[in-house]
């Protein structure tokens, strides 16, 4: 076992308050919520709590706080030409089915932390807050400005730092990071295109479809209502086993729950799309052109159904990942979360999405560039160093990943953890989960990784 580091030690005793912190904060359900969204509470009324909750803790703490508009959160110490600048967020995906454990209450069972948020982001935040913490209250800070940004819409397309950094026109980092996805790093992350496909649809006996609780989260159960008709029961009993089509008959209506699983969107191919199973039988069945349309496009995980197939060296693959699906009785509308690398040229992309999805309507209701550092560049090369130089581990290669986080937002800003390498967080799942023993690592590393870039910032 590798001996504990300066910083392990430093950190030690700010463990405990982590953990009241964390479980506290696990309890806010801080999922975008549209039904309660106003101008107080643009992400709803949880994402709010949330944030208010950190601007409680950081002003508790002595640090200088301002909530802005209840988009974002910005904690500030220190004066300097030159910032740090962190940014986490405090949303979560929704919480979904499928939890052994209540997912709004932090469970500990043999040393592994449960529920929405402890890895995405809320733990990684925590662990990040009290790193910074720590430093301050030991005098390991000072020289240059460093800045923590938490937001309240990462999960939902950004518009927190949209708000902060172009609306409000706050100075962008001198060099930063995210706490927002795996360690050692990331130093590439795939342009990321959201949209939305919309048509009219009238097939005899469908009377609604609804699947899917966010565009990045592969859809986990999708339920649909259809006219009693004795061969469309015959049809589901079938083609599928019971655990993956639940058959319940009333008032003359069949409701088939599909069950999938879900996954990040990032990683199709780690879930089962209860959205498209949906799709695929009722376009097998009804035989109906524009079902059989969506099947056709949006079945294939590489793209290869709407012909915006990509590949990269360092990058991998395009992926695509349909996250909701409805449909009224009158309009079927279908959102894919598409994922690109940089051997793509977007405006083709969309161009092409567009061309082979008529006659139905394409509409873009998200988007996020393409990021790409050079692994020579001395935000990456320090970072790597503070993580190698805390874990020990100087075998694990920087990442280029399909996910994406607040780097994208502004420049000069990676994304640098909390995964720790051979551990599977369930990320946007049922069971998310994170080590406790990684938290606090995680702490030490990033602690050590504020010091690491503040000597550059003061130079």
């Amino acid at each position: 076992m590798k001996k504990k580091t300066i910083y392990d030690k430093l950190t030690a005793k700010y463990q405990k308050p982590l953990l009241k912190s964390l479980s506290e904060f696990i309890a806010i359900n801080s999922a975008y919520d549209e039904s309660s969204v106003s101008e107080k509470d643009p992400f709803g009324v949880g994402v709010s709590a949330a944030l208010t909750y950190i601007t409680d803790l950081a002003t508790k703490d002595g640090f200088e706080v301002t909530n802005y508009d209840n988009k974002v959160v910005e904690i500030l110490f220190g004066r300097g030409k030159n910032n740090l600048t962190i940014m986490a967020h405090a949303d979560v995906v929704p919480a979904g089915s499928g939890w052994k454990e209540p997912p709004f209450k932090m469970v500990e069972k043999k040393g592994v932390l449960y529920g929405r948020g402890v890895a995405d982001d809320k733990g990684p935040l925590l662990a990040t807050y009290y790193a910074m913490k720590a430093l301050r209250d030991n005098g390991e800070l000072g020289g240059y400005q460093i800045r923590f940004l938490v937001g309240g819409n990462e999960e939902s397309g950004s518009l927190c730092m949209e708000h902060y950094f172009h609306t409000l026109k706050k100075p962008e980092p001198t060099l930063g990071f995210s706490p927002d996805s795996d360690f050692p790093l990331i130093y590439a992350e795939k342009g990321i295109c959201t949209f939305e496909v919309k048509g009219k649809l009238k097939v005899p006996g469908l009377i609604s479809i609804s699947g899917g609780v966010a565009s990045n989260a592969v859809i986990e159960k999708c339920v649909v209502k259809f006219e009693l008709n004795n061969d469309f029961l015959n049809f589901i009993m079938k083609k599928y086993k019971r655990d993956e089509a639940e058959i319940r008959t009333a008032d003359d209506i069949t409701t088939v729950t599909f069950h999938g699983k879900a996954a990040h969107g990032a990683l199709p191919e780690l879930g089962v799309n209860a959205g498209m199973m949906t799709i695929s039988a009722l376009a097998e069945f009804t035989k109906d052109p524009t079902l059989v349309q969506l099947k056709k496009l949006y079945t294939p995980l590489d793209a290869s159904g709407f012909k915006c197939v990509g590949n990269s060296k360092d990058m991998g693959h395009n992926s695509s990942n349909v996250g909701l699906v409805s449909y009224d009785g009158n309009e079927i509308s279908l959102t894919c979360n598409f994922r690109y690398v940089d051997t793509c040229d977007k405006k083709v992309l969309l161009s092409t999405i567009k061309e082979v999805n008529k006659p139905l309507s394409v509409k873009v209701v998200g988007e996020a560039p393409l990021l790409y550092f050079s692994k020579e560049s001395v935000l990456i090369k320090t970072l790597l160093q503070s993580y190698a130089e805390e874990t020990g581990d100087f075998d694990s290669e920087p990442l280029a990943i399909g996910g994406g986080t607040y780097a994208k937002e502004t420049s000069n800003t990676v994304a640098f953890g909390m995964q720790f390498p051979g551990w599977e967080s369930n990320m946007h799942s049922p069971g998310e989960a994170v080590k406790k023993a990684d938290l606090f690592k995680g702490m030490a590393v990033y602690a050590r990784a504020i010091v690491d870039l503040g000597k550059i910032l003061k130079q």
